[in-house]
This record gives structure tokens, sequence and C-alpha cells, in this order.
């Protein structure tokens, strides 16, 4: 990391030490938390919902590298924010709406005046880029959208929503304001949007987006796993059996060994993500193999951080159960492993082959 990441880093561990949410500290509550209006407005001050917009739309101008900083930390920690989430919805409106709106939306997310989310998941379906359920329908004057998106996370402290919809002639992106939301399923019925873009570049956009909210997953994860590996590895130090520590047994420490090398091979694999996305955005298959090696990662460590607790474990008292929980849950945000190979699969006949012989 460079100096100002390092920086960046400490100054994000100091908000998280102070702003920590109750329910995230005791370990008490795995259900993932309301928007923390004032953790994220902690996070506001020191910059970081800026740092992935241009100065001109009020951002900082850093990258996805600085953001993958933060989103480890906040994964070490155990609390949630919408940063993914914000990215995404951020991305699309900064490259697909008006010049107006994207200065307006993007200048009162870096300042914490606004809070823009994505809504593209659909409720008794697997995930999917494509929308079924929402439908959008161009009248004299503007767009309505009807339909249902859930989950949405964080839904209710949303300042706008960008929805994916089905139009007649395919799929598009719709923005829509001031959402009356309770909960996180999102009930359109006519409801008032704003077209940002259709067809395919409206899904060359949302593929690119997603990628960018993905390495910060990735990072988030790689956060969890580190924690998780940390409070196995101390656990097996001190808890004696037979009057020895568990640690004296090779079974188990060979079994650490293991979480540790997958642990490196994520990490490693979701910096190259990082890095490639600040050079080539557009370079979604990177991202989606560095998915497939932290989801593996993820369940790996999650199943062997519990095994190795016993019972301890999975009680509520005990931080390991909830990484656990929110590492499974990234493992199926926007989509799984077997999404992912999907995905891969469709363009494998772009690739060449090599002899290895020759």
């Amino acid at each position: 990391m460079t100096d100002e990441q390092k920086a960046l880093r400490d100054a994000v561990r100091g908000v998280l030490r102070r702003h920590g949410s109750p329910a995230a500290e005791d370990g008490r509550s795995a259900a993932p938390p309301p928007h923390d209006a004032t953790l994220w407005e902690a996070l506001v001050e020191v910059g970081v919902p800026a740092l992935a917009w241009a100065e001109d739309d009020g951002g900082v101008g850093a990258g996805i590298t600085d953001l993958a900083v933060v989103a480890t930390e906040l994964g070490r920690a155990r609390l949630q924010v919408p940063l993914a989430e914000t990215l995404v919805a951020g991305t699309i409106v900064g490259r697909l709406a008006t010049d107006e709106t994207r200065r307006e939306i993007l200048g009162a997310l870096s300042e914490g005046s606004a809070l823009p989310l994505p809504a593209l998941d659909e409720p008794l379906r697997r995930w999917s880029p494509t929308p079924t359920d929402v439908t959008a329908t161009e009248g004299p004057d503007s767009w309505t959208l009807s339909g249902t998106k859930a989950p949405v996370r964080y839904a209710p402290a949303a300042t706008h929503l960008v929805v994916s919809a089905a139009t007649p002639d395919g799929s598009g992106l719709f923005l829509v304001e001031r959402p009356e939301v309770a909960t996180e399923e999102v009930v359109l019925d006519g409801t008032p949007a704003t077209r940002l873009g259709e067809g395919p570049e409206a899904d060359r956009v949302l593929r690119e987006a997603l990628s960018l909210g993905a390495v910060l997953l990735c990072h988030e994860a790689v956060g969890a796993m580190d924690e998780a590996l940390r409070l196995t590895s101390d656990y097996l130090n001190t808890r004696e059996q037979f009057g020895v520590p568990l640690a004296h047994f090779q079974t188990l420490t060979q079994r650490a060994a293991d979480m540790y090398v997958e642990l490196e091979l994520a990490r490693s694999s979701a910096l190259y993500a990082a890095m490639t996305a600040d050079d080539e955005p557009e370079d979604v298959d990177t991202v989606l193999r560095t998915r497939v090696v932290v989801d593996r990662a993820a369940r790996h460590i999650g199943r062997e951080a519990i095994q190795l607790h016993g019972g301890i474990g999975v009680t509520a008292e005990y931080a390991v159960g909830h990484l656990a929980a929110r590492l499974a849950d990234i493992t199926r945000t926007w989509g799984d492993s077997r999404t992912h190979l999907s995905d891969l699969a469709t363009r494998i006949a772009d690739h060449g082959s090599v002899d290895v012989l020759a």
C-alpha cells in the first residue's frame, strides 16, 4: 500500500472503533443491521464515499484500490455500510445520467446528503441482471415502473434507487427519486422514473458497475476471513484439552494452515482484481474469476472457523459465527460461484488455445 492508503486505513480503523454499532461490537445480532447513519456520516467526514468520483463531480478522484482498503477494514470489523451498493448505483448514474443529474447526485453522495442504491434483485428467482418482474411503461411525458424488487439492502435509507426494468425493447435502467420504502422490499406501482439507459449500452454499464461493486465485496470478504483466521488461531493457542493447548494437535494446526493458504490466495486475487478495475474497468472476466476464488475461500474458512471453535463458534456471543454468516451472504450477493462460472463459460470461445508442449 502507498503511504496515502495506509493513512486512509488508519483513519477508517479509528472511525470504526469510535462509531461501531453496539450490535456488531458485542456480536449478539447476526442479521444485517439497518443503515447506521452515524457511522456513514463519520465515513463521509474522512471522504470515503467521495473516493470513486471525479473532482468535477464533487469527488476526490481516487480509485478502486483505495475503496478496497476501506472494504477490507469493514469486513475485519464486522460492520456493514452501503459502500459497494453506492459504488454500483453511482457508477451507473455517472455513466448514463445527464451531466446535471450526475453532478447533483454524485456531489450529494460525496457530501453525505444523498444515498443512491441499486434495486436489481427480484423475489423468488435466482440472481440475474436481466429484469422480468419489474416493467417500465413510457407515458406522454415520463416513464413509470411497476413490480417488486427484493431484497434491496438499506432501502429505507435510500434517497434514489437505480432500478432495472423490462421495457418493450429489452431492458433498461431507471432512476427513482425519493422512494418511500419501509422495508427491503420495494413495491413499485406506476412509480414515476427517469430513464437512464436502455438496450446493449445499459447492459454493458450494469455489468461493469456490478463488477466494480464485486471487487469491494471480495475485499470485505478478505477482511472477514482475516479476522476469522485470527480468532481461530488465538482460540487454538489458548483453549486447552487433555492439559495442552489445542494448537499442539497436528491435525488442527494443519487445518488452520489450509485456512491461511486459502486466505492468501484470496487476498492476492482480490488485490489483482482491484488493480485491474482501476486500469481496465471493462475487464469483467477478471473480477468474475476472482469472485470464484474468493467465494471458495470464504466457504472453506467460514466452515473451518466454526468447526475449530466447536460449540462456541455458533453462539450469539462470539464473533466467528457472525463472520461466517457475513461470508455466506457475500458469496450469494449478485450471483454465486455457479452464476459466475456460467457467465464465464458463455465467452470461452473468445479465448484462444495454448499448446503447453509446443
